[in-house]
């Protein structure tokens, strides 16, 4: 009995697609199968076929008496059944409902089956249905997969030769296929040709230059790799449709994806050089990475390690959880600093301090004193950063990072949380997504793999809904991005300065005196985030990295290829200032000297001033009162003790210099002493036996680097001070 279901019912490989539309993987469980229909072919394609197999086939009613008349005679001369007679529309039948076997009866019910077929479908949808059938040999089925897996080409782009080819390998897989018996694949190819030419379906010259067409079969190395980004896509397609990966490998499904080919390759060649990944002994470290579409939240790229030629293998990129170390800091501590009122240029303390039951150091075991948030973020100084930690609260900072997409456990609750101490640590895949956030000005999209998905018929299934949560204000945003812009200029991933592509940065590095186990990289720029994580799987055998590899090294290195690959012709964006940040110029000498960060004035040399971002509303309103005309002391006293004039003045800033003159009757004045840098009173002795007269004392302040040409800046000089110097009769005046 008939049964159309059969004709139509057979698995159908699933097809990945990138974020162009274009098919970047064919998986199937058994049947390599993608259908077509003829409609899309050109007509030398299906002539090829019919040529080959049945020529009568759009005018026979589903068998061809001429042919089942020659057959039989074959045969009765072979004394066996030999020639099978039978058309496209038989075959077909053969296919799916009837089996092997040579007999009258079979032949007879494939007939009658035929005839029936033919009543009820067109001739268009049975030689359809045969072409996504039939075995091309190579695990190929249909004309689809074996045009692809050949030629790498849809069908619709064969040529006339390619097209002979595999009609020519129906007869016999085993003996045409092209990968197995090329010279007899293509003298195949030969008689297909003269066949069609004999038709009169091409003229002679057509299969002339189509004889003549060299065999070029897609080597190995196009062929397609195992890839992470493949294997993440289909165990997010099955999470999707509640599905098994039997289901959604032989269903005809086709999951659409974000894939970015052009930055899927650049990854997957970086992590092919060794140069990139530190070694233990003769073992390579492994390694992940993952870069996401700023804008979209979509993965563009992903590596889950260096092994590619096992299918659904350990995707380190979003199966490891490991601790992060520095790579947190942004995330963790100095983003909700400035959400709670922090500035670039708050003032933060690097000192050695114990916090009870936690003494975390520098990595080079030296404290810079009072340092602004920027330079703390650009040394990735620890004390700076558990400080600030605790000071703003645990809670507060965790519930921050969870908005980010940033996991964690019950267990998670203390100071060391601030250096990447997680109990079980962050994945390359969710530390991504959080820096996504920054580069997108604050706006957190859940990373994404599958855009939409569709079943063999077209219907849609699924569609990526965008989602877009506000964590960091646009404008605090934009200061943490400049904080990690410095980190990437001049700071610990100063590797990337190299590229002329402005990037934001922050290293992480975890280890002990053995060596570090864990090193990252995290970068971005206003298009992409990106993510690298080096180690090794375990620390058996005492495996660990170099104690000179860290975050800035290795991982700097290997995201230099990939950005610098991203961006061949240049034009990497940089980020723009939005309208709620204003750059103000602050005076140096005072941020160094008073910890305050206080506005340049008139006088301050440019050297002396350093230019900063603020929230609007949240920049320094004072100005520095360094860089002006320094002010005489007021207090200035002279006491004539037994022939010493002792004099006191109070100086009204510790930075100026103040010069002590001492005048006689005639208005010459002698420098006495300078005093430098005074905090307190300043007190001299001038010894005054050998001098006879009238003297006066006076101060002026002097600018230690406020000068005029060659010649410092003086202020006034003080009130003078007068004595009358008589050994006999001393008197005051």
């Amino acid at each position: 009995m008939l049964d159309l279901e059969k004709i139509y019912a057979s698995e159908e490989t699933l097809l990945i697609k990138d974020k162009n539309g274009a098919i970047v993987s064919r998986l199937y469980r058994k049947e390599n199968r993608v259908s077509v229909g003829v409609d899309t072919l050109p007509e030398y394609v299906k002539n090829a076929f019919l040529a080959a197999e049945d020529a009568r086939f759009y005018s026979h009613p589903g068998f061809d008496l001429i042919r089942i008349a020659g057959a039989a005679l074959h045969d009765l001369r072979a004394g066996s059944y030999v020639e099978g007679a039978s058309t496209v529309t038989q075959q077909l039948i053969k296919l799916t409902h009837l089996s092997a076997e040579k007999t009258m009866t079979r032949k007879a019910d494939e007939a009658i089956l035929s005839y029936q077929l033919e009543q009820i479908l067109s001739k268009d949808e049975i030689l359809s249905c045969y072409l996504n059938r039939v075995y091309f040999g190579g695990g190929y089925y249909g004309v689809e997969a074996a045009a692809e897996g050949y030629f790498g080409v849809h069908a619709n782009e064969l040529t006339v030769a390619q097209s002979a080819l595999l009609a020519g390998v129906l007869k016999s897989p085993a003996t045409y296929a092209p990968h197995l018996r090329p010279e007899a694949s293509l003298g195949r190819r030969g008689v297909i040709l003269d066949l069609m030419v004999e038709y009169g379906m091409i003229d002679a010259e057509t299969a002339r230059q189509a004889k003549a067409e060299p065999l070029n079969l897609i080597s190995d190395e196009q062929k397609q790799k195992h890839s992470s980004y493949i294997d993440l896509a289909i165990t997010e397609a099955c999470s999707i449709l509640g599905c098994d990966l039997d289901t959604l490998l032989s269903g005809g499904f086709t999951v659409e994806t974000a894939m970015d080919p052009d930055a899927q390759r650049i990854a997957e060649t970086a992590f092919e050089n060794d140069a990139y990944f530190p070694m233990y002994g003769n073992e390579s470290s492994e390694g992940a990475f993952v870069l996401i579409d700023a804008k979209t939240g979509g993965v563009s790229a992903i590596v889950g390690g260096r092994d590619r030629e096992t299918a659904l293998g350990f995707n380190r990129a979003v199966r490891i959880r490991r601790q992060p170390g520095s790579a947190i800091k942004p995330i963790l501590v100095y983003g909700p600093a400035l959400e709670a009122g922090y500035t670039a240029a708050s003032m933060l303390l690097d000192d050695a301090i114990d916090f009870g039951d936690y003494t975390p150091k520098n990595a080079n075991g030296r404290y810079a004193g009072w340092i602004t948030m920027r330079e703390a973020v650009t040394r990735s100084l620890n004390l700076p950063a558990v400080s600030l930690f605790k000071e703003l609260g645990v809670e507060r900072c965790k519930a921050f990072a969870a908005r980010l997409g940033i996991p964690f456990d019950v267990r998670d609750d203390s100071l060391t949380l601030a250096l990447g101490g997680f109990t079980y640590g962050v994945s390359p895949y969710r530390l991504c997504g959080a820096y996504a956030a920054i580069a997108a000005g604050g706006v957190y999209r859940a990373p994404y793999v599958v855009t939409r998905i569709t079943d063999r018929a077209g219907t849609e299934l699924f569609r990526h809904t965008p989602d877009a949560a506000r964590v960091l204000s646009e404008g605090n945003a934009f200061i943490l991005t400049s904080l990690l812009k410095s980190v990437a200029e001049n700071g610990t991933a100063s590797v990337l300065s190299t590229l002329q592509i402005p990037l934001a940065a922050k290293t992480g590095t975890v280890g002990d005196e053995s060596g570090n186990r864990d090193i990252w990289l995290a970068a971005f720029n206003p298009d992409y985030a990106a993510v690298v994580w080096m180690g090794f799987d375990d620390a058996a055998d005492g495996r660990c990295l170099p104690k000179d590899s860290g975050g800035g090294t290795f991982p700097a290195m290997l995201l230099s290829e990939v950005f610098s690959a991203l961006y061949p012709d240049g034009g990497a964006p940089d980020f723009s200032v939005p309208d709620s940040v204003i750059s103000v110029p602050l005076d140096a000498v005072t941020l160094k000297n008073e910890h305050i960060a206080v506005l340049a004035g008139s006088l301050t040399p440019p050297e002396a001033t350093v230019r900063e971002y603020f929230v609007r509303g949240t920049e320094p309103k004072a100005v520095t009162d360094y860089w002006q005309i320094p002010d005489p002391p007021t207090d200035l006293t002279v006491t004539l003790i037994d022939d010493v004039a002792e004099i006191t003045f109070t100086p009204p800033s510790r930075y100026m210099h103040y010069r002590l003159y001492r005048e006689d009757a005639s208005g010459f004045a002698i420098l006495l002493a300078t005093a430098e840098n005074a905090a307190y009173t300043v007190r001299y002795s001038d010894p005054v036996a050998s001098l006879d007269g009238d003297y006066a004392y006076f101060v002026v302040p002097v600018h230690p680097a406020l000068s005029v040409g060659d010649a410092p800046v003086c202020g006034r000089p003080s009130g003078k001070r007068r004595i009358c110097v008589r050994h006999a009769f001393p008197f005051f005046q």
